[in-house]
């Protein structure tokens, strides 16, 4: 098990023609995520392709070295593999052709049960626990807060659990999968959960090229996962229909001082006193082949000018599933008219309640009302009975200091 005893915790490093150095601060992959399994979890793995161990400067909670407590789970191991010779175990087998790390944290089988290292340490009156419960109504929480110092005595039964892991100056890793672990069939053994984690991918966060006399410009990414049904053996370019939709709410705020990894956390974000931006988009990932093939990707994508006194810039990513109403043939999530009744609907110029997935303002934004829409497939009118704002999965929280 490696282990790094540092006070903060650095993402990457880069040199940029004509500003102070720049720092990415934070992780690619620094994040809480919901166990979606069904089933106690008794771990958590993040794949990441195209690295070497030698990229990796921190696994959480490497940064709180004196108490890896933090969650239930510790310190997590982390194993080297090259698939580019050999051929991978079937759990793996989308790795075929990479070498790539694997960062797993997990409890241990003794005496007839699974134990989570840190599973009874106390937080005031609670504890841990020796797995990830499954929730199926998931308690909202506001960003890198599946930990004891996030939500303190409601960590242990909140369903969910924060990982992440920082790369060192100019590594840039290929694909992530998140799974969550769960006990085989003997209940002996743990394996990956059939599907990925629901979570999407972490944004990725650039710094645009400098321009004279004008402030620096974060450039930020958000994808839906590449892979269809959260299966990573069955990938959306070989699908001719779109993946699923997902809804992300982005709070970004900028800051008169750098940000450490160790600020990245919930009361950073919801307590921050400074100036925030709150934005909605829908993201999902068009047909691979097919039809409908060269349709653009719904994708969150901004750039962040950091002017003035500011050196840093704040995302936080907040990640719901898209429950409204999918194209029966396509899976193209609707967003074309939202309408008051099912007469209204099947009128097609009825009473309509709103346009696309917008607001008054043509802003992205949530329908979190009863609608009803047309299924350009059959061409039936179809209930939403909860809008299309679906469970909470996680989030995301990304920081860039720029001086």
């Amino acid at each position: 098990m490696r282990k790094y005893y540092l006070l903060a915790a650095t993402a990457a490093l880069l040199t940029v023609p004509g500003l102070a150095r720049a720092q990415m601060i934070g992780s690619y992959d620094n994040f809480d995520c919901f166990n979606d399994t069904g089933k106690t979890a008794e771990g958590f793995e993040i794949d990441i392709e195209d690295i070497n161990v030698a990229d990796l400067t921190r696994e959480f909670p490497s940064n709180f070295s004196t108490t890896p407590w933090v969650i239930r789970y510790g310190m997590p191991t982390v194993t080297a593999y090259d698939f580019t010779t050999a051929t991978p175990d079937a759990a793996h087998s989308y790795d075929a052709g990479h070498k790539g790390v694997l960062v797993t944290w997990a409890a241990t089988y003794q005496n007839g049960g699974w134990v989570a290292q840190y599973g009874a340490q106390p937080y005031g009156t609670g504890v841990a626990g020796n797995g990830t419960p499954y929730v199926a109504n998931p308690t909202y929480t506001n960003g890198d807060s599946c930990w004891y110092y996030g939500l303190g005595n409601a960590y242990p039964a909140s369903g969910c659990d924060h990982f992440g892991v920082s790369f060192a100056s100019g590594v840039t890793p290929g694909a992530m999968y998140y799974h969550w672990k769960i006990a085989d069939a003997t209940g002996k053994a743990l394996v990956n959960a059939a599907l990925e984690a629901s979570l999407p991918p972490s944004p990725v966060l650039t710094v645009a090229p400098p321009v004279p006399a004008q402030p620096p410009v974060v450039q930020a990414v958000a994808h839906a996962p590449a892979d269809y049904g959260r299966d990573p053996k069955v990938k959306q370019a070989a699908e001719p229909v779109f993946g699923d939709a997902y809804w992300v709410k982005i709070t970004t705020l900028y800051g008169a001082q750098g940000v450490l990894l160790d600020n990245l956390q919930k009361a950073n974000v919801a307590q921050n006193k400074a100036a925030k931006t709150v934005m909605w988009t829908l993201m999902q990932r068009p047909p691979g082949v097919g039809v409908n093939v060269g349709k653009p990707e719904r994708e969150a994508a901004e750039n962040d000018k950091i002017g003035g006194k500011n050196v840093q810039v704040t995302k936080q990513y907040e990640y719901y599933k898209f429950s409204g109403a999918y194209d029966s043939e396509t899976h193209e999530a609707l967003c074309d008219m939202f309408y008051a009744t099912q007469a209204d609907a099947l009128a097609g110029g009825g009473n309509t309640v709103q346009v696309s997935c917008q607001n008054a303002n043509g802003a992205d934004m949530p329908y979190q009302k009863n609608y009803w829409t047309i299924d350009p497939g059959p061409m039936t009118a179809i209930n939403a009975k909860k809008g299309n704002l679906g469970s909470y999965l996680g989030a995301h929280v990304n920081a860039y200091n720029v001086k």
